[in-house]
């Protein structure tokens, strides 16, 4: 299914930006979605975007709908064990509708084993195409028509789809929702399960995807919070973007690399650790800290700080990992040797830093290395400069896989499924 790639493609990075919104009228077919639904898919065309999230051998894409095919559409999906779908059609003016076209799609649906039903009281003088594979869906979504109580009644979604800014639809996912959302198998070889559904669900309350076009390329990315300054986007949305320079050192065939450029260290920091008390999260976060420091013989705030890092990345290629970490000051071509340091930055910045081994260090290009010795020797012999990732000259943030891209700069987020 498509939409599995759609739905799980924001959940991959822990740092995110916040919108201020865009200008989108919200739409009343919005009336027929249950207020409960975790993630709602709302297009211009009931054809095209049925071709752009399902896979062809699903059953929505099996029946005609004729000339509703041009029209608006919504599928959501419900809270529920199997994540239900609904799929609500614009069926324009409300009257006892007899057209060949409806009752032709009300029998499709009966045939190939769906509930479907036509409805007049979406709206004054508008009516509505309903289709799941549920009866009780069905059951439900009429009973929201008819008491008036739909999605639009759950907390932050319309603020969250007022940020859409028009264009061909969007999808908006209920981020507290990740556990239902996130399919199992994405991004398994890079991320634990459990790591993508905490970032997810700490990332914002709601999350937008925009399509300017029925494509997955360049999908512009928005996210909300709720104002109390505990979710990551809320916390990225006061910080600058900063110059990216890891391009110049990845190996040539690298095919992972997750980063983040820092205008000033210590802001980032302070950012993320306000973040984490609003959380109720900074005494942990504190204590590893501590442990650190004792183990250490130095608190890996002080070393942070004293190199001021201007750029952390991960990069993956050929079963090789490696972190790397841009100070202030070049760092001077060091071989490999021992890392008094290890397991700092992936306490300071979160697990997202975290490697296999980061048992040793070394030096190149002005940038220090931690990794295994092996993974070290690989990423100091390899050829550098010529990966074919494309990065900007500044971002916020960065994530590129074999899978999906998604590149924050200082005013856009987009994502490319691939």
């Amino acid at each position: 299914m498509r939409s599995s790639i759609l739905l799980s493609a924001i959940a991959i990075f822990c740092v995110v930006s916040c919108s201020k919104g865009g200008n989108a009228e919200m739409s009343q077919l919005m009336r027929t979605v249950p207020s409960r639904s975790l993630a709602v898919m709302h297009f211009d065309r009931c054809d095209d975007a049925l071709e752009l999230l399902l896979d062809s051998t699903l059953v929505f894409r099996r029946l005609d709908y004729g000339r509703l095919g041009s029209a608006e559409t919504i599928l959501s999906y419900d809270y529920s064990a199997g994540l239900i779908p609904l799929l609500s059609i614009d069926a324009g003016r409300a009257s006892e509708d007899s057209s060949s076209t409806v009752r032709k799609l009300l029998a499709q649906a009966e045939e190939n084993g769906l509930r479907a039903i036509y409805t007049g009281e979406l709206m004054p003088k508008r009516a509505a195409v309903l289709i799941s594979p549920s009866q009780q869906m069905l059951d439900e979504a009429l009973r929201h028509v008819e008491c008036g109580n739909s999605i639009l009644d759950a907390r932050g979604f319309v603020q969250a789809a007022a940020m859409s800014e028009g264009g061909r639809g969007c999808i908006l996912l209920k981020n507290e929702s990740a556990s239902r959302l996130l399919p199992r198998k994405m991004l398994a070889t890079h991320f634990a399960r459990k790591d993508l559904v905490r970032f997810f669900a700490g990332a914002a309350e709601w999350t937008l995807l925009e399509f300017n076009s029925y494509s997955r390329e360049k999908i512009g990315v928005r996210f909300r919070g709720d104002g109390n300054r505990k979710y990551l986007c809320e916390m990225f949305a006061a910080l600058p973007a900063a110059d990216c320079g890891v391009a110049a050192v990845l190996p040539q065939n690298a095919s992972f690399v997750m980063g983040l450029p820092l205008k000033d260290a210590k802001d980032y920091l302070a950012a993320w650790q306000d973040c984490l008390d609003r959380r109720a999260e900074l005494s942990k976060y504190r204590g590893h800290l501590a442990a650190l420091k004792k183990a250490a013989g130095k608190s890996p705030e002080t070393w942070f700080g004293e190199l001021s890092p201007k750029e952390v990345a991960v990069v993956r290629w050929d079963s090789h990992e490696v972190l790397l970490l841009r100070p202030q000051k070049k760092a001077r071509n060091a071989a490999i040797g021992e890392n008094a340091r290890a397991g700092f930055i992936p306490a300071l910045l979160g697990d997202a830093f975290r490697l296999a081994d980061d048992s040793c260090c070394a030096a190149q290009g002005g940038w220090l290395a931690f990794g295994s010795e092996g993974d070290l020797a690989a990423w100091l012999g390899a050829g550098k400069g010529t990966s074919a990732i494309q990065l900007p000259r500044k971002a916020k943030y960065y994530l590129v896989t074999e899978e999906l891209s998604i590149i924050a700069d200082s005013k856009n987020i987009l994502l490319n499924v691939n």
